[in-house]
């Protein structure tokens, strides 16, 4: 199953070892699911994960070492999406998830974000908060 995942998700995921944000990113190591990424989604997760307030998961080096370790995964697909899409137009940083997703021909956007959520899918690609995403994979 090929599926992004959103900012929230990941930095969610690494904070808290249980919950469904976790899980998801137990899915992605383990191989259960390829994970599409894109350049841009890679600068947001990079970005995020080393701003100050996530210090204690380790210094720079060690956090940014923790995402190249996922994005070097064999499971992990990078997309170089040829479309930008305005479809959010009150979180235009949002558009980088559905382009990607529309691009590798994702099943499903995993995300905590309101924006993608309220979509509830996107051409044919369905938009799941992460315990509904594990829900439907443990079935």
């Amino acid at each position: 199953m090929r599926v992004v995942i959103d900012t929230n998700v990941l930095i969610s995921g690494l904070l808290s070892p249980a919950g469904p944000p976790a899980a998801v990113l137990d899915m992605w190591i383990s191989g259960r699911i390829n994970v599409c990424v894109s350049p841009d989604i890679v600068e947001e997760y990079v970005s995020v994960l080393l701003r100050p307030r996530f210090a204690a998961m380790g210094t720079h080096t060690e956090r940014y070492n923790i995402m190249a370790g996922l994005l070097e995964l064999p499971n992990t697909v990078m997309i170089y999406p040829t479309c930008q899409l305005n479809v959010i137009e009150d979180d235009p940083d949002d558009n980088i998830f559905l382009a990607c997703a529309v691009e590798a021909r994702a099943e499903v956007i995993v995300s905590g974000d309101e924006h993608l959520l309220a979509l509830g899918e996107y051409q044919g690609i369905a938009i799941w908060q992460p315990a509904q995403f594990v829900k439907v994979q443990q079935n």
